[in-house]
Order: C-alpha cells, then sequence, then structure tokens
C-alpha cells in the first residue's frame, strides 16, 4: 500500500508513495488514518485563521474551505481544477467534510498566493476528525513550473536497491572498485613479493635490457608458496632469462634478468590439489637453490628451445632410499 511519509521539518511532508482512504470503511482505525489530499489554487480556496498553534506558540491554525473535484487530485495535482481539492487517487464522498484545518509553518506566505494563482498546488496529510472538518498532520506546497514527483519519485527506487541486498549503491560500484585497487591491491602484491622470494631473487639478480626481444606469459608459476595465476612475464635473450610482471601486478615485483649459466631445468609435478602431480618444470636458480619456481611444462620447453642450448632439461633428482636404492622423490 502506498503512503506518504513526513519530513523532520515542521508542517513539511515529501511524496513518498500514493494511498487513498477507504470509502467504505466505518471503523475509528479507518477514519483516523491519514491520506494525501491534494488542492489546487485558485479563488474557490477559502483559508480563515483559527488561532496560534497551542503547541509552540509560533504557527498559525489556518481553516481552508474548499470545493470537491469531479476527478481524483493525481500524485501532482493534474486532475484537479482550479481551487478543488481531492483524494490522490478518488474524489471526496457525500459524508466527508470540506474544510481542513492545519498548522502553517512560521512566515510562511503562500495561501495568500494560491487564492491567486491556479498553478500553486497544495498537499495534505489528512484524516477525518469526525469534527466538521478535516485535519492535517502536515502539508507540502509547489508550483507547477517545478512539481517535486518527479525528484522525490527516484529516492525510494535507490533506497529499495540498497536495501534489497547491498548497502550502499550498486553504482558506486565502479568507484569501490578504484578504491579497493588503491587501498588493498598494492599492499598486497608487495606482500606477495616478499612470500613468493620475488624481490629476493630481484636483489641477487639485476635486470638488464632485454632489447626487443618478444615475451611470453607463464601462468600458472609457482615461486616459493605463492600461485602466480596470471602476470609473469618471461623473456628470453642470448644471454638472459629476464622475469617481469604486467602492470597490474607489477608493486612488489621488480623485474630481475637470470643469466643462462645460473639456470638449471628439471622435470617436475605440481604439488598441490587439484593440479597435483600433472608434469611442470623446475626451474633451479644458482645463488637461491633452495627456491622453489615451477612452469608449465610447455614454456620449460620453450625455455629450453629458446636458450640456444644453453639450458638443458633434466630429469629429477631421486632422494636415496633406506635401503640404498634409489626411489622417485
Amino acid at each position: 500500500m502506498l503512503t506518504y511519509v513526513l519530513l523532520a521539518s515542521l508542517g513539511t511532508l515529501t511524496p513518498v508513495a500514493l494511498a487513498s482512504p477507504q470509502s467504505g470503511g466505518d471503523s475509528l482505525w479507518e477514519r483516523r488514518r491519514e491520506y494525501p489530499l491534494n488542492c489546487r489554487g485558485g479563488g474557490q480556496l477559502v483559508f480563515d485563521t483559527l488561532g496560534l498553534s497551542p503547541d509552540t506558540g509560533g504557527p498559525v491554525r489556518l481553516s481552508l474551505t474548499f470545493a470537491v473535484s469531479p476527478a481524483a487530485a493525481g500524485p501532482e495535482g493534474q486532475g484537479l481544477q482550479p481551487g478543488t481539492c481531492a483524494w490522490v487517487d478518488r474524489t471526496l464522498n457525500g459524508e466527508e467534510p470540506r474544510r481542513l484545518h492545519f498548522t502553517l509553518g512560521s512566515g510562511d506566505s503562500t495561501p495568500r498566493l494560491t487564492v491567486r494563482d491556479t498553478a500553486v498546488y497544495w498537499s495534505f496529510l489528512a484524516h477525518n476528525s469526525d469534527s466538521g472538518h478535516l485535519t492535517a498532520v502536515g502539508y507540502r506546497h509547489w508550483h507547477a513550473s517545478s512539481p517535486p514527483l518527479g525528484q522525490a519519485s527516484q529516492a525510494p527506487a535507490r533506497a529499495s536497491i540498497r536495501q534489497r541486498w547491498l548497502p550502499f549503491d550498486p553504482r558506486l560500484l565502479p568507484l569501490l572498485a578504484i578504491g579497493w585497487m588503491l587501498i588493498a591491491w598494492g599492499p598486497f602484491l608487495m606482500l606477495c613479493g616478499v612470500w613468493s622470494g620475488w624481490r629476493r631473487l630481484a636483489g641477487l639478480y639485476p635486470t638488464r635490457d632485454r632489447g626487443m626481444r618478444r615475451a611470453f606469459r607463464s601462468a600458472p608459476m609457482v615461486m616459493g608458496m605463492t600461485n602466480y595465476r596470471v602476470g609473469v612475464r618471461l623473456t628470453p635473450d642470448d644471454t638472459h632469462l629476464h622475469f617481469s610482471m604486467s602492470a597490474l601486478a607489477r608493486p612488489g615485483h621488480p623485474p630481475f634478468s637470470v643469466p643462462w649459466s645460473d639456470i638449471e631445468a628439471r622435470r617436475d609435478a605440481w604439488p598441490w590439489f587439484p593440479l597435483k602431480g600433472i608434469p611442470f618444470v623446475r626451474l633451479i636458480l644458482a645463488r637461491d637453490p633452495d627456491l622453489r619456481i615451477l612452469v608449465p611444462a610447455s614454456d620449460g620447453q620453450k625455455l629450453v628451445a629458446a636458450s640456444g642450448g644453453r639450458l638443458e632439461l633434466r630429469e629429477p633428482v631421486l632422494p636415496p632410499a633406506r635401503d640404498g636404492a634409489a626411489v622417485p622423490g
């Protein structure tokens, strides 16, 4: 069901949705429920002063006498004739009063304009007081040149999207993603560069000029305890194998170059589920031989071919068995 929501300021309300009174309801609860009553300016609207508000002594209590519109008012008063009032989605019935009492905000001179300007509209949140008049608990007014519903009707849509499944407006996701990249992505990559041993290798093997050589991507690649799924670039030339990362993964991963003479390639297998046992090639670097570097078997074969005979693919080293025989590692 559609309703009106009062704003915090006294005497004003904002249209969020629309509702109409039940014409056949006889219960006290039905008669005292508030509904939006819209009015259009014109000479048939008569404002009379009832006195100061007993609550604050500042705002003025007014009585509005009006003619009944033959049609429903509509959310922006588009169904009203000049000087008439009606509920938003129906006209008044024969038992409902033609007089409305409400409290006018201090300093509001709009009633004087209303009786002369038919482009001025009012909306009251009103109920039948059973005392010969309707009572309004809030109001708003606007000019036909700037109807409020077009702006206000967008607010519930935004709120409903946020309240449906996210604590924020989904349209902000691109900005939030950029913020996450700036705040979390860079530090995370810096830590990965330390955990994997990449930064240590960059200190042991300074980068060299790669010239115009063509790089190829190697993924997945294991270095230490880090599994690089994307971003790793290997560039072979006549003297070195160059390690680098793509632009998005570069923080914490400076490029480095390893001479072919410091590289040993051996057949190995992927150590973790779900790829455990799949053939890979292990690269052993002379200055840090304990650091495990695994590349896919196809990439290892490319490196051997690109080395120009400087790199040879060897079988894995088998640890000795307890009885002196060699067993697979």
